[in-house]
């Protein structure tokens, strides 16, 4: 059977619309495989170069391997232990919080009743619209909120738990992975060359050495441009008087691997927890200028030269990729999925037929 030129390219658009979307569905299905794989892999190209040094002062692959992982463990361990601590400072304060956030919220019922006419309503107010006795109950109610309360704590905390232990297998089997990959790390880079014609080879070391230098350069200029801002927030919050600033600041600096999205969250964070702590002008515009000033210094001096443009994607297609990591896989996703968009786009520089896609990707076309 025969098929005109306009059947032939709808066939091919319906066979891509179908191929993306079972991609999509079976990253989705495999994210406790895939995700910390490819975390790994990303965190084997930034120690790839420690583990060299490592090997030329004497150590063999075993040791240099795992001395290795046990730095970037280390590393995350101590701020895993930093972010503790204040959040048992948050908890230990938190009864102090509650009671100058219930005037606040009591005040913003009020006067979005006052501008929309909606009356406000809790969960006793539910109560009252579904019991059969009415206003007359209110032992019934007592009892029915406290049960409320009760489930729901429990609920929470069974969430939190099980989060909590899913992060820590994600990361237990992040390190086993980088264990083997930079244990392995030439056998997996001959292997690779091995499924190219010896003609391209040289080609496919180029691209490899590129899509290395992309993680290393992004990954270890965002962990710097990250430490550097956490100092900057730090400083400036504890100055404004913004009680535990220093969670506070680590959250916004670890946001700023969210492209656009994680500035605004961090600032949105330091406002709420300056209201909800009893701040006053001062502490606003404290944050206001802690803020503003970070930004001058992110944009202009920290991100051109310790980050760079590293990944050569355009902002169109970062915030898309955000959106995409964010929705496969979650935190992870919009983590990773910058880098790996980076080493796509150095693949589709390298192959002739897939060169319109890296012109798409890439900043050369945002010039014009």
């Amino acid at each position: 059977m025969n098929f005109s030129k306009g059947q032939k390219s709808l066939f091919v658009a319906f066979a891509l619309i179908v191929g993306v979307y079972f991609l999509i569905e079976g990253l989705v299905s495999a994210k406790s495989f895939l995700a910390p794989l490819t975390m790994a892999m990303l965190l084997t190209m930034m120690f790839s170069p420690l583990a060299n040094k490592l090997e030329k002062l004497g150590l063999n692959r075993g040791l240099s391997s795992l001395t290795s992982i046990s730095i970037a463990a280390l590393f995350f361990v101590g701020m895993f232990f930093l972010l503790s601590l204040q959040v048992s400072s948050i908890a230990s304060d938190w009864p102090e919080i509650e009671e100058q956030m219930k005037p606040k919220v009591g005040n913003a019922q009020d006067w979005l009743a006052e501008k929309t006419g909606m009356s406000t309503f809790n969960e006793t107010n539910l109560f009252d619209i579904f019991s059969d006795e009415g206003a007359g109950s209110s032992q019934k109610e007592d009892k029915k909120e406290e049960m409320l309360k009760n489930s729901s704590v429990i609920k929470s905390a069974g969430q939190a738990l099980l989060s909590f232990f899913d992060f820590l297998s994600l990361a237990f089997l992040t390190l086993i992975y980088l264990f083997f990959l930079l244990f392995y790390r030439r056998m997996l880079k001959k292997s690779l060359l091995k499924f190219v014609a010896e003609d391209e080879q040289e080609k496919a070391q180029n691209m490899i050495e590129e899509s290395v230098k992309l993680s290393q350069g992004y990954l270890v200029g965002k962990f710097l441009l990250i430490l550097f801002l956490a100092i900057l927030y730090s400083a400036g919050l504890a100055i404004s008087g913004v009680k535990h600033a220093i969670l506070i600041s680590v959250i916004a600096a670890v946001l700023t691997f969210l492209p656009y999205i994680g500035n605004i969250i961090g600032f949105a964070l330091a406002l709420a927890l300056a209201a909800f702590s009893g701040g006053d002008l001062g502490t606003f515009i404290g944050v206001f200028i802690t803020f503003g000033v970070a930004q001058v210094v992110e944009n202009y001096i920290l991100q051109p030269y310790v980050v760079g443009d590293k990944v050569s994607l355009n902002p169109v297609a970062i915030i898309i990729v955000v959106v995409l990591g964010g929705s496969i896989w979650g935190i992870m996703g919009m983590v990773t999925f910058i880098p790996l968009f980076g080493i796509v786009k150095i693949a589709c520089d390298h192959i002739p037929i897939l060169k319109p896609v890296g012109f798409l990707l890439g900043n050369d076309g945002m010039k014009n």
